[in-house]
């Protein structure tokens, strides 16, 4: 039996306890919250401080229970315990179960605005939908604008300069299985939403295996990036996504 520290988005809550009860090693959680995916920078900085605070030691590995998510992973490293992360861009990849899976929803609908009850429960009452904007690029955006105008200003700059839902036209409420009438109420909120928005609705079968495979330990190459100690996450080609270099 190993020991895994999870570092987990609050987004992926129930799914990864859940994938954690069944592992046969012995998985310690650690919950950020979702809305630091917003800053890029900042859920880095988090999660680099969390890796470092870790002892020589005190776990087998160090599981990211990310994507990509913006730039927020990229660079991060372990002087001691390997880290190990799925080839994802974001969470979305991990909801499904797969890359390909993700990649064949993205070319037949590129404009889709995800849901979950992981996600929308934990969203402090907004109904956003995940996956809908390039994460780097409006962080860098924003900084721009909180530099040059200040922060209320750029607040409200960034929510007029909005405009997206023109390149939407489909909303998908992933169900992971968990939560019951909860999961029943925010299918129905985000029915509601995408009726509203002259969407398209569906509903999709999400799939625990990703996560599933990370907290066994069953990490094959083409879904795992295991980044041994003394090595940084770097973004690498659309096959692989991400890489191991030396820090």
């Amino acid at each position: 039996m190993k020991h895994y520290i999870a570092l987990t988005c609050e987004a992926l809550a129930r799914s990864i306890y859940a994938a954690s009860a069944d592992s046969p090693h012995t998985i310690s959680i650690r919950l950020y919250k979702q809305g630091l995916h917003n800053t890029p920078k900042v859920l880095r900085q988090t999660l680099q401080e969390q890796i470092d605070a870790i002892a020589p030691g005190e776990c087998d590995a160090i599981l990211l229970v990310y994507g990509i998510c913006g730039t927020s992973t990229l660079e991060l490293t372990s002087a001691h315990t390997p880290l190990v992360m799925t080839r994802a861009h974001d969470c979305i990849t991990l909801y499904l179960g797969s890359a390909g899976r993700y990649q064949t929803e993205f070319e037949a609908h590129p404009g889709t605005y995800w849901y979950s009850l992981d996600y929308l429960e934990r969203n402090s009452g907004k109904m956003d939908g995940l996956g809908a904007a390039n994460l780097g690029q409006i962080d860098e955006v924003y900084e721009e604008y909180v530099a040059k105008y200040g922060q209320d200003n750029a607040d409200y700059l960034m929510a007029v300069m909005g405009e997206w839902g023109k390149h939407y036209d489909r909303a998908v409420f992933i169900d992971m299985g968990h939560g019951g009438d909860s999961s029943a109420h925010f299918e129905q909120i985000a029915h509601d939403q995408a009726q509203e928005r002259g969407w398209l609705f569906e509903r999709k079968q999400g799939d625990n295996r990703l996560l599933r495979m990370l907290v066994r330990g069953d990490w094959p190459e083409a879904e795992f990036l295991v980044v041994p100690p003394g090595h940084r996450i770097r973004q690498a080609g659309p096959e692989t996504i991400i890489e191991a270099v030396k820090a």
